[in-house]
């Protein structure tokens, strides 16, 4: 298992502080901190039955990170107190593809892959690759949703 499938399902374990709610975690981005420090982000997202068989679920309502070093000093925020991003509290999120091709779970383990070279190549050298990151978001970004692309660009600040 990478080290970035590790990271997500600790984030997945730890999202909504392990309530039962309905939720999905999105991929992992990386995000500058005011400090200058990378983090792993990911967005949080809840539905009811009747939104996902509608495809439209309200926008990201929390937003995790995690340290780059161990995966640990995961922080929580609600985007009520500190948002992300500039969508409006009431907005909805279309969850259709934007287009018809169907991507094979080959195509998402090569995608983390990047993600994951980026994570190591920042561990071991402490210099953040932009190109590799901007490689991964190009990569993930054309199997994610339509309503969720602007989220992830985003949430993804570097």
């Amino acid at each position: 298992m990478s080290r970035t499938e590790e990271l997500l399902q600790t984030l997945q374990r730890e999202a909504l502080g392990g309530s039962k709610t309905p939720h999905r975690v999105s991929n992992p981005v990386f995000r500058r901190r005011p400090d200058g420090k990378i983090v792993v982000a990911a967005f949080v997202w809840t539905f009811t039955p009747d939104e996902l068989k509608a495809d439209r679920v309200g926008r990201p309502a929390y937003w995790l990170t995690c340290d780059v070093t161990d995966g640990d000093r995961i922080e929580s925020f609600s985007c009520r107190e500190n948002d992300f991003c500039d969508l409006p509290p009431d907005a909805v999120c279309d969850l259709r593809p934007e287009t018809d091709e169907v991507f094979s779970k080959e195509y998402r383990h090569q995608t983390l892959a990047v993600f994951d070279l980026a994570l190591r190549k920042y561990q071991l050298t402490g210099v953040f690759d932009k190109a590799l990151s901007d490689a991964y978001m190009y990569m993930m970004l054309r199997m994610v949703s339509v309503g969720f692309k602007e989220p992830y660009r985003q949430l993804n600040h570097v």
